[in-house]
């Protein structure tokens, strides 16, 4: 998600002690990443193919296919398809994955969706970069647009995916 600078949400990220990065999932939604940065004073982090003019002077360009580590809490997984350098962030202490825009609970059902239509790369790869989730500890799926879900545990949520790996194939 790319929220749009403003200064009410900047004074609340403030209060709650600021944030040391920004952590851009995905080209597509880097608005006012630098504005972030500046009031911050946090290190922005994108993967190397995602890099363009916009996003040429971030502090961390990802290189690779990871996964990278920031600490013991947080894990970024290379998960291509959307865009090439699309990463998820897994929030280890609350099983949290944020997904930008790789992977969202569908409009119509409580089925996960790739948005086919948005893939910039290739749905093929998106649906390789799934396969890469299933090896992952957690519950949350927290999409850059759409709702967020909540699994009951990890076995459902592998359940979830393979659902969704199976209705690509057919």
């Amino acid at each position: 998600l790319s929220p749009r600078y403003t200064p009410r949400l900047v004074d609340k990220i403030e209060k709650l002690g600021g944030a040391r990065y920004m952590f851009l999932t995905h080209i597509d939604d880097v608005a006012d990443h630098r504005k972030w940065a500046e009031r911050l004073k946090c290190e922005r982090i994108i993967h190397s193919g995602d890099v363009v003019d916009i996003t040429a002077d971030v502090e961390w360009k990802l290189t690779g296919s990871g996964p990278w580590n920031i600490g013991s809490d947080f894990e970024l997984i290379h998960t291509p398809g959307h865009t090439e350098g699309s990463v998820c962030l897994l929030y280890k202490p609350l099983k949290a994955l944020f997904t930008g825009d790789h992977v969202a609970k569908s409009e119509y059902s409580d089925e996960l969706n790739l948005f086919r239509m948005y893939s910039k790369q290739s749905v093929n790869l998106q649906l390789d970069s799934m396969r890469k989730l299933l090896d992952l500890d957690f519950e949350w799926y927290l999409p850059g647009h759409g709702y967020r879900i909540r699994y009951e545990d990890v076995q459902a949520k592998n359940a979830a995916i393979e659902s969704l790996l199976a209705n690509y194939k057919n």
